[in-house]
C-alpha cells in the first residue's frame, strides 16, 4: 500500500506537469491562430466547428483538471488511511485541499481573470505537496528497509 501511495503522489505531480504543458500548448496555439488572421470572440469559442492547433491542449487541461486530478486526489486520500505512511493522511489531505482550491480557481478565473495568477501559483503548491508526499513515503520505505536489513544481520 505504501508503494501505491507513493505512485499516486508522483502521478498527481506528473498530472500537474501535464496540465502546464497542455495549457501552454493551447495558449500558444490560440496565439498563432490569431496571428495568422483569425478572430477570437465569444461566438467563435461557442462554435463547435472551431478548430486550431492547440485546441486539444485546452480540452485536455479542462478535463484533466476538473475530473482526473480530483479523482486521483480523492483516491490518494482514501489510500492514505491504509498505506501506513507516517503523516500520509495529512499530506494527502493537503493535496486534496490544494486540488479543490485549484478547481475553484480555474472555474472562477473565467469570471475574474486576476484569479488566474492564483491558479498558476496554486498549481506549483500542489506540485510541491504531491512530490513531498511521495518523497516522505519513499523515505519511509528506505527507513523500513534499513531496519529490516539490520534485523536480518543480527
Amino acid at each position: 500500500m505504501r508503494t501505491a501511495y507513493k505512485v499516486l503522489a508522483y502521478l498527481i505531480a506528473l498530472e500537474v506537469m501535464i496540465q502546464a504543458a497542455a495549457i501552454s500548448y493551447g495558449v500558444f496555439g490560440i496565439t498563432k491562430w490569431v496571428e495568422d488572421g483569425a478572430t477570437l470572440d465569444k461566438a467563435v469559442m461557442e462554435d463547435e466547428s472551431t478548430s486550431f492547433t492547440g485546441l486539444g491542449g485546452l480540452i485536455l487541461h479542462g478535463l484533466n483538471g476538473t475530473m482526473i486530478i480530483p479523482l486521483l486526489a480523492l483516491v490518494f486520500l482514501i489510500l492514505a488511511f491504509f498505506a501506513r505512511v507516517p503523516g500520509g493522511a495529512k499530506w494527502a489531505g493537503f493535496v486534496l485541499l490544494a486540488v479543490v482550491v485549484q478547481v475553484f480557481l480555474g472555474i472562477f478565473s473565467h469570471e475574474l481573470a486576476g484569479l488566474g495568477i492564483l491558479h498558476g501559483l496554486n498549481a506549483l503548491i500542489l506540485f510541491g505537496l504531491a512530490v513531498t508526499a511521495g518523497m516522505r513515503a519513499g523515505r519511509q520505505d528506505t527507513v523500513t528497509m534499513g531496519a529490516t536489513h539490520e534485523r536480518e544481520m543480527v
